[in-house]
């Protein structure tokens, strides 16, 4: 047996291990070692969207068996064929044999399986393309009318009618052995369905298609389409044919002859009793270990670098270290990052800090001990820096004790810096490219918090020191021509693969577009495909990097751990970008790592905080922390809100009740939205409330995730519109109701907020101390100003809409349109967000943003929006 591959078996959707027991039972028989997976997405709560836990779970199994030496063979039935290409990814036996790796995948089976190209999904693999699949569809749909049509759970899982798949799947199956594989079929999400392939193995690993001749779930003619789609990538003669969806007993023995053949062409197999060098007993590692990050040199010590006055000047390097470290503190830290590993890692503190810290009051935050470090001035007691504590000779992973404290900026430095040991070759001329680039998007970001009216302090702004702007429009100016030249030098460098690269494309999606720059069709998120798929790429180098140190490495870790947040700064782009305009997800979601699967981020504050607590210190210290697990939770519902925004706009807009894909996604994400306001609406109310008592950091926290989570609900109302204005069925009378309520909800909670913050008083020393424009309030200090503008333009179109073109369902007249109360305090409302609106233009990227969103309220709505607006002259 030690000679013989481990066979992996990846089952289909709503299947489970026990589905296959004859195959296991009969190859086991066979001497081989049978591991059947899991599929995570088989009865998820909450539901996937994606497949990648899936392909995960497969990776993991796989990973076990060739971590130990042993070669697999992979077999997939149904669905289960794309979680298993994803998840071999790099492990093929080729490959691993390059370098310097025993064990490795050494055949796919597709069993009556997806075998997709790099781009396709499973909803359109089986879309029908000749008049002979048509008619089966006719007769699918046909069937499904005759039973109901597809069941769903209350929060959208796919339910399967057991009477249909006993005449669909177990057709030709003992009766016993139908009667056990219905009471195990579990739910199913519909996002992996719609969620497209990245990766093709069946192009580098030798690859079987077992074809199911009378398949009633996938007929033969898509299962030849697919063998027509490898370009010959598939060994047909060693097809295997079957009769029905789920294979009796005679399979192993077919399936043993395909094994067989794969053991023959990939030669002996490596045993199992041969151990992994780095897991061998060796002293000299610990010698290693403590070697680590004590020279001043080591580039562990990029880790924690910041912005300093060799790359841009003072006051905008300030600028950059406060907006980012703020930002950073509230969006990317451990406990809000659905990416983040095991590898915890700590992000340089956030100093707007704590009740006893109110920065403010204190004059001294600005001195020589607060500028931003070079890399190669940091000494070792700069940096949080601790390794798991182990006795004389003894080996053990480093997981959670791992806590590395970084920057986002550090780990963008720390991986490049790296970069030709994991293979990405940067010549001379593309590092001078990365930084140039890096340093021109920099320039401009950080440009967008100095005051629009003249320079916030005496700086330099324009690109040549010898030129110092004094005029109102200088500073202004200043800010156009980094736009343009950092846009200029991302064309010029989008040949360049390099963290630094693609973390300028990441940070220059999030600038504010100047008004010159729109007047000449600038497109929003022109370069984000191009920065998300370097990171793409960049993510299999490292990610094969960290497996190759193995789970003992220092430097495995830390770069597990940068990746993770780069990662994470790309997921939060990708669904920004989706958000507010046409961008499509590109990254499959979180849900496949280690934390993306949870409901919650672990912070069992949110659970625990009671709305009679008193504003204490004690309550303002757990808030920063409590908004963080806020976070993670509402990306995870921000995930599902832009997929049912991209499932509604590629749906038929004339008939979505022919998209049972839809329906299902808005229950399940209605579903989502109610539970995120249950747990955490009343904390974040119970905030705003007291916003007045609350530090600066915890103002910010707050603040700044109830606007976002506020503008979420905005970008669903939006997107059901066209479906609840045209009665259609998928939406019941329930679902609009609860719509209508959570967009009321939303409206008060704007309108509440900037109420509130506006009431508050300017903390000027604080923001001149930090470059910032002196006027900003809270509401300007977020990393992406147009996110603020669009959360207050969209509130004020939702409550024109609600007030003067109520839902049709729910308007007692029939005609969609009524007279609002004049005296409502909708107007009032109105007035109090346009303040808002107007506030934000008190900096530069905020007066490009405002202003546009204010033009284009006032041309859409201006007679009202005037009839509402009020001032306080007293004259």
């Amino acid at each position: 047996m030690s000679n013989t591959p481990t066979v992996v078996i990846v089952p289909g959707a709503w299947h489970c291990p026990k589905h296959y027991k004859h195959l296991i039972n009969g190859l086991t028989k066979l001497n081989y070692e049978v591991i059947a997976v899991t599929l995570p997405s088989v009865n998820s709560n909450p539901l996937h969207t994606t497949w990648e836990q899936d392909a995960q779970a497969v990776r993991q199994v796989i990973m076990e068996s060739i971590n130990g030496g042993k070669d697999v063979i992979a077999i997939a039935h149904s669905f289960g064929g794309i979680p298993m290409s994803e998840g071999v990814k790099g492990l093929g036996k080729e490959v691993r044999e390059k370098q310097g790796l025993k064990g490795g995948v050494v055949r796919l089976m597709y069993m009556c399986a997806m075998a997709l190209p790099e781009g396709q999904t499973h909803v359109g693999q089986v879309q029908p393309q000749t008049p002979e699949e048509e008619e089966l569809e006719r007769q699918r749909q046909e069937l499904a009318a005759n039973y109901g049509g597809m069941k769903f759970t209350e929060d959208g899982a796919m339910l399967l009618d057991g009477d249909v798949v006993r005449d669909v799947f177990y057709h030709d199956c003992d009766p016993k052995d139908v009667d056990e594989a219905v009471e195990l079929l579990g739910t199913f999400p519909p996002g992996p369905l719609s969620v497209p392939a990245t990766y093709a193995a069946y192009r580098e690993i030798p690859s079987t298609y077992i074809v199911c001749e009378n398949d009633r779930a996938l007929a033969l003619s898509y299962q030849e389409r697919m063998i027509a789609q490898g370009e010959g990538a598939f060994q047909i003669e060693a097809a295997v044919i079957f009769r029905c969806h789920i294979h009796n007993t005679a399979a192993p023995n077919a399936l043993t002859d395909s094994a067989r053949t794969a053991e023959s062409e990939n030669g002996t197999f490596t045993s199992l009793l041969l151990r992994r060098p780095d897991l061998v007993e060796n002293p000299a590692l610990n010698n290693i270990q403590n070697i680590i990050g004590s020279s001043p040199s080591s580039p562990i010590y990029l880790l924690n670098s910041k912005l300093n006055a060799t790359i841009l000047d003072g006051c905008l390097a300030r600028i950059y270290n406060t907006i980012v470290t703020s930002c950073t503190s509230r969006y990317i830290d451990y406990d809000c990052n659905l990416y983040a590993t095991k590898r915890r890692y700590e992000l340089e503190n956030d100093e707007c800090g704590s009740p006893q810290e109110q920065l403010s009051a204190n004059s001294s935050l600005v001195s020589n001990d607060n500028l931003p470090k070079t890399p190669s001035s940091i000494s070792q007691s700069a940096t949080s820096f601790s390794t798991p504590s182990h006795l004389p000779g003894q080996l053990h992973p480093i997981t959670q004790d791992f806590n590395q404290r970084m920057t986002v900026l550090g780990a963008v430095r720390f991986l490049d810096h790296l970069s030709d040991l994991y293979g990405n070759r940067l010549t001379g001329p593309a590092r001078r490219k990365s930084d140039a680039v890096l340093k021109a998007v920099l320039r401009a970001f950080s440009l967008q918090w100095i005051s629009p009216t003249g320079p916030s302090s005496d700086t330099r702004l324009a690109n040549n020191d010898s030129s110092l702007y004094t005029t109102c429009d200088s500073s202004v100016n200043a800010f156009y021509d980094s736009w343009f030249r950092a846009r200029t030098l991302i064309r010029d460098s989008l040949s360049v693969r390099s963290f630094r690269v693609a973390c300028a494309i990441l940070m220059f999606d999030g600038i504010s577009i100047p008004t010159q720059a729109r007047d000449k069709s600038v497109i929003a998120h022109e370069f984000i495909e191009a920065g998300l798929q370097k990171l793409d790429c960049l993510t299999g180098l490292v990610e094969q990097y960290c497996a190759n140190l193995g789970p003992h490495s220092m430097y495995g870790a830390i770069a597990e751990a940068s990746l993770s947040i780069i990662r994470w700064c790309g997921h939060i782009r990708d669904i920004g970008a989706a958000l507010t305009g046409e961008h499509v997800c590109r990254i499959p979601d979180s849900s496949g790592h280690e934390k993306g699967d949870g409901s919650s981020s672990g912070n069992e504050p949110a659970l625990t905080w009671s709305h009679n607590e008193d504003v204490n210190p004690d309550f303002d210290d757990s808030v920063p922390g409590i908004c963080r697990a806020t976070v993670a939770e509402a990306f995870r519902v921000w995930r599902h809100i832009v997929a049912l925004k991209a499932s509604v706009s590629t749906a038929d807009k004339d008939d979505f009740e022919l998209c049972p894909n839809v329906s299902a996604a808005i229950a399940s994400t209605v579903t989502a939205v109610g539970k995120f306001n249950q747990r955490f609406r009343p904390f974040l109310n119970h905030c705003v409330e007291n916003i007045k008592h609350l530090s600066i950091r915890s103002r910010l926290s707050s603040v700044s995730i109830t606007m976002f989570w506020n503008l979420g609900i905005f970008v669903l109302s939006q997107t059901l519109k066209p479906i609840i204005t045209g009665l259609s069925p998928i939406c019941s009378h329930d679902q609009i109701s609860t719509l209508q309520a959570y967009n009321t909800e939303a409206t008060y909670s704007v309108a509440q907020t900037v109420e509130r913050v506006l009431s508050l008083p300017l903390e000027e020393i604080f923001n001149l101390h930090n470059g910032v424009s002196a006027e900003s309030s809270i509401l300007s200090y977020h990393i992406t100003p147009s996110l603020m503008a669009t959360t207050l333009k969209k509130a004020i179109e939702n409550i024109l809409d609600t007030q003067f073109y109520p839902l049709c369902s729910l308007d007692p007249t029939g005609y969609g349109f009524r007279i609002p109360d004049p005296d409502a305090a909708w107007k009032q409302q109105i007035d109090i967000i346009m303040k808002g609106l107007v506030s934000l233009e008190v900096t530069i990227g905020g007066l490009q943003d405002a202003s546009v969103a204010i033009q284009e309220l006032m041309r859409n709505h201006g007679d009202v929006i005037s009839e509402c607006w009020s001032s306080d002259f007293e004259t």
